[in-house]
Order: C-alpha cells, then sequence, then structure tokens
C-alpha cells in the first residue's frame, strides 16, 4: 500500500469523504495500493508493452512517480500541491484525499 505515515486518517477521509462518490473512491483506492492505469501495473498485467512513463520516458510509470516525480507533470503537481517534486508520502500526507482524486 502507499499511504503516507498519517494511514488512519487517510483511511478515515476515505471513508468519510468519497464513500458516496464511487469514481473518485475507486482512483483513490487504485492510487493507494497502485493496482491502477499507469504502465508499471499494466505491465504487469501484459497490458502495455512497457513500464517506463509515457510522459517523460525515464522512469516506471509508478503512482509514486505520476504523483510526484515526473518532469512532464511539475507545473501542474506545483500549482496543486505546491511542490514541483515530491515523495508520495508526502503528498498523502499534506494533502486531503479527496484533493488528490479531483
Amino acid at each position: 500500500m502507499i499511504l503516507g505515515k498519517k494511514q488512519a486518517t487517510i483511511r478515515k477521509n476515505l471513508n468519510t469523504t468519497l464513500i458516496n462518490n464511487r469514481k473518485k473512491y475507486r482512483t483513490a483506492v487504485q492510487l493507494i495500493t497502485g493496482h491502477c492505469g499507469l504502465n508499471k501495473y499494466l505491465h504487469k498485467m501484459r497490458k502495455a508493452p512497457s513500464s517506463l512513463c509515457p510522459k517523460c520516458d525515464y522512469e516506471e510509470e509508478s503512482v509514486a512517480h505520476f504523483l510526484g516525480q515526473c518532469p512532464a507533470y511539475s507545473q501542474i503537481r506545483g500549482n496543486h500541491f505546491n511542490g514541483y517534486y515530491l515523495s508520495v508520502n508526502d503528498i498523502f500526507d499534506n494533502t486531503h484525499i479527496s484533493s488528490i482524486v479531483t
């Protein structure tokens, strides 16, 4: 699981805030577990030819890379999370789960 250090708070927010929105709830669970439509997981399932990120072609396209490290998304990340390069723990610890899946 990919959660920050505040796992209980994240789970509580997930189950109270997103429980009534099935699509956002599903997206949040997929990001937390890493079982989502990113190439790292798709490649394991033999649904993608490579695990590399299609935007930067530099690292595996994992949740941590997509949310916190990919240079192609740095401007969006800076606007949304107030930081250009973040660890996934920083993102989950400092951002409400509903803001991550918006």
